[in-house]
């Protein structure tokens, strides 16, 4: 086998900013040699743009808790991924795809209970491209996918759906119990994705997306993001890149190639996946896909072209209602 392609790279959803806190904090990003994610392994893996989660713990959850936890994430973040290019616009999101200076970042919110006491006023402030209403537990908003008798979203929840409807913030679905999920897809009427997961078809667990939950997802226009965590995508025993390759396959065999997408969760768990330890692993991702007889395109849109296309059309929307 020749030298590995280097595909331009969106990962659409990392925890850097939880792993630099959990386990670098006193360092800046452009200074980590070893970690989950690195400048050297987002070079090696081609990564040109990710899509960084402010993760906001469930125990920091309710009044008094939630905001200091979410901006004091939100603080660190600026301070420490200073030398990610911010990303405003399609133009920007194309120049940083296609270029060879510093990657592009975008922001992510994973549980947004904070936003229950935020000042509507102040949401914009954050730089949010999308948000993730619950992370695996229940909060003031709706159920996350922990939660062992879920119910519906909350009034607050439904509230704060209309606002980032209003916004043009779109909605992650990943980490949603299903009744929230079905009602989350009933009441928002702008992009929805799920960041991160895998598919109950190989690992049965609430955390995975259901067949007819992908199905409704990629019938919306949106995009899937298959995680990289083996606890997404196996039930048990030991995982590999070729349990990547499948789920990836499974997903475009059924809706096609222009859903699927990658949502590494990188920097989010500690178990690794063998043959994709980090981001410098793609290229091998990559050609896996191509030696199944994918054509180039279509592997370069589930390395970076479908994000690039939807995170674009978000960008590149009409200012939004305030």
């Amino acid at each position: 086998m020749g030298e590995e392609r280097v595909f331009p790279v969106i990962d659409g959803h990392v925890d850097l900013v939880y792993d630099l806190m959990r386990n670098h904090p006193g360092s800046f990003f452009a200074e980590l040699a070893e970690g989950a994610v690195t400048p050297r392994s987002l070079a090696a893996g081609g990564v040109r743009v990710l899509v960084s989660a402010l993760y906001c713990a469930d125990a920091f959850n309710g009044p008094g808790r939630a905001l200091p936890h979410l901006r004091d994430h939100a603080a660190f973040a600026r301070e420490k991924l200073g030398s990610f290019v911010p990303l405003r616009t399609p133009q920007g999101l194309d120049a940083c795809l296609a270029g060879a200076g510093p990657p592009g970042i975008l922001t992510l919110l994973e549980n947004a209970d904070p936003l229950v006491d935020l000042d509507p006023e102040e949401l914009p402030s954050l730089g949010l491209v999308a948000v993730g209403l619950t992370h695996a537990g229940r909060n003031r908003l709706g159920d996350g996918n922990g939660v062992a008798a879920p119910g519906g979203l909350t009034a607050a929840g439904r509230k704060l759906l209309g606002r980032l409807d209003r916004l043009g913030i779109a909605l992650d679905l990943a980490h949603l119990a299903e009744p929230c999920f079905g009602e989350a897809l009933e009441l928002f009427t702008g992009p929805i994705m799920s960041s991160h997961t895998g598919f109950r078809a190989f690992c049965d667990r609430p955390r995975n997306l259901s067949d007819g939950q992908v199905a409704a997802i990629c019938a919306r226009g949106g995009i899937v993001g298959v995680a990289l965590a083996p606890e997404m995508l196996v039930d048990k025993g030991a995982c590999t890149i070729d349990d990547v390759v499948r789920q990836l396959d499974w997903l475009v065999q059924r809706h096609g190639p222009k859903v699927a997408a990658i949502g590494s969760d990188f920097g989010g768990f500690d178990d690794l996946c063998a043959g994709m330890e980090n981001h410098g692993r793609l290229p091998a991702l990559a050609e896996r896909l191509l030696a199944r007889g994918y054509p180039e395109s279509a592997v370069g849109l589930i390395m970076g072209g479908n994000w690039r296309r939807w995170y674009g059309g978000i960008l590149g929307a009409s200012p939004p209602e305030r």
